[in-house]
């Protein structure tokens, strides 16, 4: 009897357990509810929360509007994301080009919040995003370039008027964006780097991508670097005074000569000297030659920049002696960081930058005559209603900072080009420039460095391929490097067309 009750109370045990933990138990466990999750964004955290059924289907995702990414650029991936994900039930979804560390952060933060739900997020496509090791370069003292004695000294005008005294030799320099060094590699080489000795970063990134083009030519001359701000401005001027720069050359680009002057007295009191340069300027015509002349006269490489500045008045006579000829231009729309659902802003040939450099190219800016006599435009940019380009119907169109990055050309990076969003517009892809295939991106940075020759020329090759049949840019832009910089012009993409449905 006693064996027959343990026999049975043994089944009874059995068959309890087995019903804990059989499968049906386990489905019977409800995901029903809300998860929270969190990644580290373009700007700081984003914060999501994702709402499940009781099988764990992702029912909604919602962002914590506190976020800080960029409005526009960050925030239609967001929407659009939240959206894909919910619709697909996977985190493998495309979000916008331009905007891959917003994308990447909200991805990160759904599957954070899925993890908290005991859901493996790599079930659903998710493969996290990860970051190459930053080689950080400690700041050697030793490493500063040697402070040569005072033996003379310039007086120059800088791009706002302004006399400014130099002592001279320059033994070291600080820069308002990284970029402004591609005028002063033609002017001294390799010293270009071994004198530099702060700068500001800009949109692009761009401090770590020179370093990895130059420094495998130049040697560490990040030792003694120090970045002196995070975008272009405000500067930091403890750091500025720590590196002591000889002079502190400041571009106009993105308001680096209005935060400046927030610092000036008190580089002007120990002794650092100011001097604003202006790219690109009224004219990219002639902008970039009179910063080579300023620079010239500061670096004491007045012959050098000489030749720098023939090089560029060739290039830019040669385009006005073509358009000249010309009788009728191309209707030509620019766009500058637009996307299906965002509708970047434009400009008139009025104003510096894109629109002058289209202009220059032998364009019929169709912004000119909507924008220029208009308090919306005040004469430079503005945004066109999508329902006027549809009417207009350019020949061409010409974008910006929509998905090509800059100096982004490195061996075994992955490739970077824009999907031309932008085509997706209601309506748009029977724009004869869409059928015709002539929707090109130029990379941005172009139209306030150096480089903005090249920018002009390959668009007049563009927009008149027959006047200009026998221009190669790429060759000249091949010669330019050869003369002028220690690199090839390999470093960036400098130009994307749009290739149709089928290759975008």
């Amino acid at each position: 009897m006693n064996k027959c009750l343990s026999l049975f109370f043994t089944a009874v045990f059995l068959f309890a357990s087995w019903a804990a933990f059989s499968p049906s138990a386990i489905e019977a466990k409800s995901l029903a509810g809300s998860y929270k999750g969190t990644a580290v964004g373009y700007h700081g955290e984003v914060n999501i929360e994702v709402e499940l059924n009781n099988k764990g289907k992702i029912l909604s995702v919602a962002i914590d509007d506190k976020h800080h990414e960029t409005k526009g650029v960050g925030t239609v991936p967001i929407e659009k994301l939240s959206k894909a994900i919910v619709e697909q039930q996977a985190l493998d979804v495309d979000g916008v080009s331009g905007a891959t560390i917003t994308a990447d952060a909200v991805r990160a933060a759904v599957a954070d919040a899925l993890k908290k739900a005991g859901i493996d997020p790599k079930a659903l496509g998710y493969v996290p995003v990860v970051k190459k090791p930053v080689d950080r370069v400690r700041f050697n003292p030793a490493a500063m370039p040697e402070k040569a004695p005072k033996t003379d000294s310039v007086t120059i005008t800088d791009a706002k008027g302004r006399k400014v005294t130099i002592d001279l030799p320059v033994s070291s320099y600080a820069i308002s964006t990284m970029d402004v060094i591609d005028y002063i590699i033609p002017l001294l080489g390799k010293d270009a780097f071994n004198k530099l000795v702060a700068s500001g970063e800009s949109g692009s990134r761009s401090i770590g991508k020179y370093d990895r083009v130059y420094t495998p030519v130049v040697g560490k001359y990040l030792e003694h670097f120090g970045q002196i701000s995070e975008h272009n401005a405000p500067f930091d001027l403890e750091m500025i005074l720590a590196r002591d720069p000889d002079v502190f050359i400041v571009n106009s680009a993105m308001g680096a000569h209005h935060h400046v002057g927030a610092i000036m007295a008190q580089l002007e009191e120990v002794g650092i000297p100011i001097v604003m340069i202006d790219v690109p300027g009224k004219s990219v015509r002639t902008s970039a030659q009179k910063t080579l002349e300023i620079l010239g006269k500061i670096f004491q490489q007045e012959g050098r920049a000489a030749e720098v500045v023939a090089f560029l008045d060739n290039q830019y006579d040669l385009i006005a002696s073509k358009i000249s000829k010309i009788t009728e231009k191309p209707e030509v729309y620019y766009e500058f960081r637009g996307y299906s659902e965002v509708f970047g802003l434009t400009q008139t040939s009025k104003r510096k930058g894109w629109g002058d450099l289209i202009a220059v190219a032998g364009g019929d800016n169709i912004a000119d005559t909507l924008l220029v006599s208009t308090s919306k435009g005040k004469g430079g940019r503005g945004t066109l209603d999508p329902e006027i380009i549809l009417q207009v119907d350019p020949d061409f169109i010409i974008l910006s900072a929509c998905g090509a990055g800059w100096m982004d050309n490195f061996p075994h990076d992955p490739a970077k080009a824009p999907s031309f969003d932008i085509v997706n517009r209601t309506g748009w892809r029977d724009f004869k420039a869409v059928r015709n295939q002539n929707v090109y991106e130029l990379a941005h940075a172009m139209n306030r460095s150096i480089y903005g020759f090249y920018a002009c020329l390959k668009m007049a090759t563009i927009f008149h391929p027959d006047e200009f049949k026998e221009v190669d840019p790429e060759a000249v832009l091949a010669e330019f490097f050869d003369r002028f910089m220690m690199v090839n012009s390999s470093i960036t993409h400098w130009v994307y067309r749009y290739e149709g449905p089928e290759g975008n």
